[in-house]
């Protein structure tokens, strides 16, 4: 059995999160990925949170394993011409080209949908920005948090008046975003095969974020009127809300107040008596006095601990889950069972798991993380001698000049 991507090569002229991730799945499915990275390496190395590692062991920087891994890797200076040479010549072998440059800097360096396409009409570009590639501000820096979450009307509808927004964690904007480009590419892919000519795919964490909170911009498209937060007292529904056990775990409930529900979660929670309290009898009733009720709840869960509750939830069948941490996520029996997460071989640091596609392909054994993450330039040898052809001395005279870093010059490992 053959992986869906094999025989794809992916050049990729992208540093940081969104766009490099696109390009991790698609060497997960069997592409071969070309990391392009400027002199030094992407900027990202590094630069998110390390794990804690025991004193004398290798930290191989996990994060970023997670969003570069199974590619190869070149240091290319793209400042200079002779740089951007090498670049066409990648462009010129490749099914796919990713960039999350800005278009200035695509111009720059000679990177633009129109000179990509004139060096290989049938292309399949990826193009991925902060915020998209029409309007006034296409030249704009963005990240997850300013353009996917904060501009986006995301952080908007979760601030309760008066309130402060809150935090997202790292990449998380960027991690979808990077599963919008994917999909597109692999449209894109499927276009190319059956028009035989170039296409290209635009999207953003602006655009992507969009789409996230359609439910909610649909409505406002339509009323204008915003979104926003609600004071936890002052929920539209207590079986919409997490409460806290006795043992200090959370869990949260998403149960729509129809039909049985509300005899469900009474009788999980031993408190029948609430069913037919005059308070709370009706689903209006319930809403009116939902500041009275969450205390009351609150009070009642909060004498039990978690597990104590888990038990009588699931006999009700009641929808609930466990608010779990980063530590309590990764050893989750179901959250494993998903097939989350996969190994990687590394060659100083040994094992290690990682986090997986955000999908399977239960057929197709073949489909899965094939390897480490490169080290900066690691394969720059490699991809100029025998995807570009050239010789032991032009790839000397390239080192020597400062056009590539990297391995380039030393043969490969």
């Amino acid at each position: 059995m053959t992986s869906p991507l094999d025989g794809i090569r992916v050049v990729e002229f992208a540093n940081f999160a969104a766009a490099p991730t696109a390009a991790a799945i698609m060497a997960d499915l069997g592409a071969e990925v070309i990391k392009v990275e400027a002199m030094g390496g992407d900027p990202i190395r590094g630069l998110m949170k390390q794990a804690k590692v025991p004193e004398g062991e290798i930290n191989p920087d996990y994060p970023f394993q997670f969003i570069n891994r199974g590619k190869h890797s070149i240091e290319l200076n793209l400042d200079d011409p002779a740089g951007v040479e090498v670049a066409h010549r990648l462009v010129a072998e490749a099914d796919i080209v990713i960039t999350n440059l800005l278009p200035e800097r695509r111009r720059r360096f000679g990177l633009d949908v129109d000179e990509l396409h004139r060096i290989k009409p049938d292309l399949v570009i990826g193009l991925l920005s902060g915020y998209g590639e029409q309007g006034e501000e296409i030249n704009r820096p963005g990240y997850d948090v300013t353009a996917f979450f904060s501009r986006s009307g995301i952080y908007g509808g979760m601030t309760p008046p008066g309130g402060a927004p809150p935090h997202a964690r790292p990449g998380q904007g960027d991690h979808t975003t990077a599963m919008a480009l994917f999909g597109g590419l692999m449209a894109g892919l499927r276009g190319r095969d059956v028009t035989g000519e170039g296409q290209v795919i635009e999207t953003s964490l602006l655009r992507t974020a969009t789409f996230t909170i359609g439910i909610d911009l649909c409505t406002a498209l339509v009323d204008g009127r915003p979104h926003a937060d609600r004071p936890r007292e002052q929920t539209i529904s207590a079986l919409l809300e997490a409460f806290q056990s006795s043992d200090g775990r959370w869990i949260h409930f998403t149960m729509p107040d129809i039909g049985d529900a509300w005899p469900r979660f009474c009788r999980a929670l031993d408190r029948t008596d609430l069913i037919d309290d005059e308070h709370f009898a009706t689903g209006r009733l319930r809403y009116r006095n939902s500041a009275r009720l969450m205390a009351i709840l609150d009070e009642t869960i909060g004498s039990k601990p978690f597990d104590h509750w888990a038990a009588r939830l699931d006999a009700e069948r009641c929808i609930w889950a466990p608010v779990n941490d980063a530590a309590t996520a990764v050893t989750d029996p179901q959250v494993r069972a998903t097939g989350a997460f996969e190994t990687i071989e590394h060659p100083t640091a040994g094992t290690f798991e990682t986090v997986g596609a955000p999908f399977r392909m239960p057929l197709n054994d073949e489909v899965g993380v094939r390897g480490p993450a490169p080290e900066a330039g690691q394969h720059t040898n490699n991809i100029l001698t025998e995807v570009l052809g050239l010789s032991a001395a032009e790839v000397t005279d390239l080192a020597e000049r400062g056009i590539v870093s990297g391995d380039a010059g030393a043969g490969e490992e």
